[in-house]
């Protein structure tokens, strides 16, 4: 099998050993701020993995109009949408994305929000699965049969605006924002035109890239857990994870995951949601 003792992250050489096996499938999970000017279904048609499903967290999500686009959709529209895709509930998923350590871990959190452990992030994404010479294709998504994916609910790993606003006096979970220092304190208007600058009152400072190497692969777990505690954060307390779009949260969640705990909690609408709603509190302290 597959699927058999594999870790919620993979590397490009597990995965050019595995690849083209029955019980895997490989999901294309890339996604761009909108400011980035980039298409990632062009990228797609010009270069991916043999075999990858394309995934945009745009679509498989909550139909509302935005801010921000992407939120959690509900139980029974995610499975809707990943089995017209093609995903299969039995398989082995690996999911990656063209930045190296980005969206991939966004459809990481997604799917075991919604029950399914059977899937792992390609560390380094595509740069890597590049420099280690894997195979790639070119061309169009191929159709596939619509499958049945079993509807189950959200699990707790997901919270919105009011918990968080209930979190600031309760204090129950440590909020954990972990965009650049720049965005924390700072502007936040290149990256999300007409957002507020700032953070969440009480939200502690972590930078993905103090947990995150330069390569977009992970440190060992005794590194990631330093790096957690030397912001100030105790990975033993709830923790929630905030960024800026609900994205790279998700990057936070998995690297507690390699650690050996449970993955945090992820604030769906980050600061893109927080930021546009005058009647929510916000500091630069």
């Amino acid at each position: 099998m597959a699927n058999a003792g594999v870790g919620p992250v993979v590397s490009a050489a597990w995965l050019k050993a595995h690849l083209g096996e029955a019980d895997l499938q490989v999901i294309d999970g890339s996604w761009h701020l909108p400011v980035r000017k980039r298409d990632a279904a062009a990228e797609y048609v010009a270069g991916h993995i043999p075999g990858a499903i394309p995934l945009d967290i745009d679509t498989v999500a909550d139909p509302a109009p935005p801010p921000p686009g992407r939120m959690l959709p509900s139980a029974e529209r995610f499975a809707e949408q990943v089995g017209l895709l093609g995903l299969r509930p039995e398989a082995h998923l690996v999911v990656y994305d063209a930045v190296g350590m980005y969206s991939s871990a966004r459809v990481w959190w997604m799917f075991r929000t919604f029950g399914h452990r059977a899937i792992s992030v390609l560390e380094g994404g595509l740069p890597a699965w590049n420099a280690a010479g894997g195979p790639m294709e070119s061309g169009a998504p191929r159709r596939r049969d619509a499958v049945a994916w079993p509807v189950r609910p959200a699990n707790q790993g997901v919270r919105d605006w009011r918990a968080v606003l209930r979190n600031i006096e309760t204090r129950e979970a440590q909020l954990v924002d972990v965009r650049p220092p720049e965005q924390f304190r700072g502007s936040t208007a290149a990256n999300y035109p007409g957002v507020r600058d700032g953070h969440i009152p009480g939200a502690i400072s972590l930078p993905r890239n103090e947990f995150l190497l330069a390569n977009d692969t992970f440190p060992p777990p005794e590194a990631i857990e330093n790096a957690i505690r030397k912001a100030g954060v105790d990975p033993d307390r709830p923790i929630i994870a905030s960024c800026g779009s609900g994205v790279t949260a998700c990057i936070l969640a998995l690297a507690l995951e390699l650690t050996g705990r449970q993955p945090c909690a992820v604030y769906d609408g980050s600061w893109e949601e927080w930021g546009h709603r005058s009647d929510l509190p916000a500091t630069t302290d």
